[in-house]
């Protein structure tokens, strides 16, 4: 028998991976109805793996895998999730108001995901993301799950651009002299942001 957490995990571990063999076991009636009557078990973590699981469907087939008004509840506990900026958000942020370029910061979307910067172009929305070294598998380069299922449903749900500026990219920004920094900053965000 599953446990919430259990359950979570594997809905969410089909959304990470979204291989198209998968997707009938992933939206399994079954599996649905074991997740729809125990809602009531899920942590907020829990819920905010099910959003994404939700989403996913949404992804695939165009539609929400639950019931509007649990689709909603997820929805609503995974957008109020504690934001926090980083120093090295800062830093790109403080980069693109000395270039002038025109950006929010923490913007909730419609499919619930927060980004770091929603920068305004020519009248394209591009979504950045700062990442820091939590958004990496160990010390590689290479995306987690969780970065990578977001970026995906960014672009699929809300059909923007998402940019990333990884951390040891900015830091070597960061390293050079002075005068050196203060023109490969925004040559690096003129570059990325083409």
């Amino acid at each position: 028998e599953f446990n919430s957490q259990a359950l979570a995990n594997t809905a969410w571990a089909y959304a990470v991976f979204n291989y198209p063999t998968n997707f009938e076991f992933g939206t399994n009636p079954d599996l649905v109805r074991l997740i729809v009557s125990s809602m009531d078990k899920f942590d907020k973590r829990e819920l905010r793996q099910l959003h994404q699981w939700n989403m996913w469907g949404k992804e695939r087939i165009g539609k929400s895998l639950l019931p509007l008004d649990l689709s909603e509840h997820c929805l609503n506990v995974f957008s109020s999730s504690n934001l926090s900026q980083s120093r090295l958000q800062n830093d790109v942020a403080r980069a693109l108001h000395n270039m002038g370029v025109t950006f929010k910061e923490e913007v909730i979307l419609k499919s619930g995901y927060s980004i770091d910067l929603l920068v305004s172009i020519n009248e394209k929305e591009i979504a950045i993301e700062v990442d820091g070294p939590s958004h990496f598998i160990g010390k590689s380069k290479k995306p987690n799950g969780k970065t990578r299922l977001k970026r995906r449903q960014i672009r699929a749900l809300d059909n923007l651009e998402v940019i990333s500026v990884p951390y040891w990219e900015w830091d070597a920004i960061k390293e050079m002299p002075e005068g050196d920094k203060l023109k490969g900053q925004p040559r690096y965000l003129e570059k990325l942001l083409g």
